[in-house]
């Protein structure tokens, strides 16, 4: 069972672990002893998940402290009795912290990122980079994929990760490999996307490369497609706008 499942087990089956909607900083006191307080976040972690779990743990901010797993990011209280596992919402602020933690992981991902196992349709006058996890048979991606060369002329270089619906067998995965093994992989993948249909040759490297693109959204944790992700780890869902996404990429590089 993946760590994810175990979260969701001990969601249903404990109280210890229900989600606060809002955290206010007058319920916690502020930290005095931050190597006591991991010491008792892990020690309650390894309790119930067991001790070869991997977490790293560290302050958040006077009321949280930022649990990492490989899967994913969440907070706990100073004592480690409670765990937030949905979002946290800084009413001050008006921020979701949760949020803001996994834009800072998706910054790290994105940095050692293999660009050249991606897909790239490259802008002439690059300003942006965009990456994009897609899906052939997905109807929202094919509509936007049908933008590409409006993204490129305002500047935007795409980067697809391929995440067909199917595994390694199935019809999604074995027509989007064969995208992929093209001699000219970006005009096969416009053929795939207008039609949703794809016939070719597909070798075992060619497979390993779309393996390796499925394992890639799964250390972002996405499975949505199409999900759009801005290079300060902004991910948007869904259909967006050629001008829509100038405006957010601008607001980005002004904030």
């Amino acid at each position: 069972m993946s760590l994810l499942n175990k979260f969701i087990t001990l969601f249903f089956t404990l109280s210890l672990f229900l989600t606060a909607a809002f955290v206010h900083s007058e319920t916690l006191q502020p930290f005095t002893n931050h190597n006591q307080q991991v010491a008792k976040i892990k020690q309650a972690l390894f309790s119930l998940l067991g001790k070869q779990t991997e977490v790293t743990v560290e302050p958040y901010n006077n009321d949280l402290y930022l649990v990492i797993t490989d899967e994913q990011r969440f907070f706990s209280s100073p004592d480690g009795k409670y765990l937030y596992l949905g979002q946290v919402i800084d009413t001050q602020n008006k921020l979701n912290i949760t949020e803001e933690a996994y834009k800072n992981q998706r910054v790290t991902l994105l940095a050692a990122l293999p660009r050249e196992a991606l897909l790239s349709y490259k802008a002439k006058n690059q300003k942006h980079i965009v990456t994009i996890f897609t899906d052939i048979d997905c109807p929202f991606c094919r509509k936007l994929h049908q933008h590409i060369k409006e993204f490129n002329q305002q500047g935007i270089t795409v980067d697809y990760v391929m995440i067909p619906r199917g595994g390694k067998g199935s019809k999604a995965f074995s027509k989007t490999a064969a995208a992929l093994c093209a001699k000219n992989p970006q005009f096969a993948m416009n053929s795939a996307m207008y039609s949703g249909k794809y016939k070719g040759d597909v070798s075992e490297s060619c497979n390993q490369q779309l393996q390796a693109q499925q394992n890639i959204a799964a250390q972002f944790g996405f499975t949505a497609t199409p999900t759009i992700l801005l290079e300060n780890g902004e991910a948007i869902s869904g259909l967006i706008s050629p001008s829509d996404l100038v405006a957010r990429l601008k607001a980005v590089q002004k904030g």
